[in-house]
């Protein structure tokens, strides 16, 4: 996964405490902030403070949705959601962004109409108090938060994050007006209203932008693909690695990808390097929660597909059939670029030579097929179906 971060990625269960425990104390900071400003706020006739606990109750009111959407998240997957319900953190993260942009735009629209009002506020020390110790404590949850964040690994708690820090911010704006009306310059807090809804609305940008491209299946960075190419292609019995394709949901990496085995291999052999790829892919990197690959005996054609496909095995042995080629011990079908390799095994006491004209006539008549060997088995018993 492309990490923002050195942290270790955490377990499920252990990023969903994670997870649940930060927003729970979300709601917390954002239930004693809003209490206290609120009281004051309406005991010192202070609107800015009022208005400032409203952006608090704002705050509380989202904590709801998201705990409810990051609970979803880690449903296991189910019939409606084969691929589990990560997507709901991602969901949360853009209403989340949403929520920043309209703060950002309230707190912009508010500043201007302040700056053409013709009265200010009256300061108080406690409005000034009440105000430096909401700020010290979504400031203080905006940095537990974001820490917790990048543990988790989660684009849901770094958004709660930053939407903490909007209210701190919003609370800096309130301070840096009571202190600035004291000096006598009521206009810096308009100015620094303004400031804080840009910086407010950048990172609500930001967030939305990065959610909305994971929910349309975003892959990880070229670097990160080179990891897994370079771990696949380190698995004995791979020869080539392509067609890779990344999806991230949530806080896991999908991978698609098509690796190329010996042609001549057996089925269970194939299959056998397949399940020591995906092993490799999966031990290396934990955050990779799905592969799928496509085995290739040769190297895919470029452009199109074949117009035409070489005969599966009922239609071959047909084919034998009427040629006289019967009674062998059994056949193994080789492909390539949509021509048939034929390897004829005779049981103990066939004429080999009794059979070769007819493959050799069957070979040149024959436009699919490239080529058949007889060989005599070692034994009596038939290969497993």
């Amino acid at each position: 996964m492309n990490a923002t971060n050195d942290q270790p990625i955490l377990s499920r269960e252990a990023r969903k405490k994670v997870i649940d425990r930060t927003n729970w104390i979300c709601v917390a900071v954002d239930a004693i902030a809003f209490v206290i400003k609120i009281v004051v706020g309406v005991s010192v006739k202070s609107p800015a403070l009022i208005a400032d606990a409203m952006h608090s109750l704002s705050d509380l009111a989202a904590d709801v949705p998201l705990i409810i959407l990051a609970k979803v998240s880690h449903h296991d997957a189910d019939a409606e959601h084969p691929y589990g319900h990560a997507r709901f953190e991602t969901l949360g993260t853009v209403m989340l962004g949403g929520l920043l942009l309209a703060v950002a735009a309230g707190i912009a629209y508010e500043s201007i109409q302040l700056f053409f009002a013709d009265t200010r506020p009256e300061p108080s020390l406690a409005a000034l108090i009440t105000i430096i110790i909401a700020l010290a404590l979504k400031e203080g949850l905006f940095h537990y938060a974001i820490r917790q964040s990048r543990r988790a690994r989660s684009p849901l708690l770094e958004a709660n994050a930053w939407h903490a820090r909007s209210d701190s911010m919003s609370s800096l704006v309130v301070l840096v007006g009571v202190i600035a009306t004291l000096l006598g310059y009521p206009t810096v807090e308009i100015i620094a209203a303004v400031i804080v809804a840009g910086l407010i609305g950048h990172m609500g940008i930001t967030l939305t932008w990065n959610a909305l491209q994971e929910l349309v299946d975003r892959g990880v960075d070229r670097k990160q693909q080179q990891a897994y190419l370079d771990v696949l292609a380190s698995v004995p019995g791979v020869k080539d690695v392509h067609m890779l394709r990344t999806r991230m949901m949530g806080p896991s990496v999908f991978i698609d990808a098509h690796i190329q085995v010996g042609g001549y291999l057996s089925v269970s052999e194939g299959h056998q390097i397949n399940e020591w790829a995906l092993r490799s892919i999966k031990e290396k990197f934990s955050d990779v929660t799905d592969v799928t690959l496509h085995i290739d005996h040769e190297k895919d054609l470029d452009g199109d597909v074949p117009t035409h496909l070489a005969p599966l095995r009922p239609a071959i042995e047909n084919l034998l059939f009427e040629r006289g080629i019967r009674d062998y011990d059994r056949l193994n079908i080789h492909y390539h670029r949509q021509k048939a390799t034929l390897e004829v095994f005779l049981l103990p006491g066939h004429n080999i030579d009794g059979w070769r004209n007819q493959c050799d006539a069957i070979v040149q008549e024959v436009p699919w097929i490239d080529a058949i060997y007889l060989s005599t088995t070692l034994h009596t018993s038939r290969a497993p179906d």
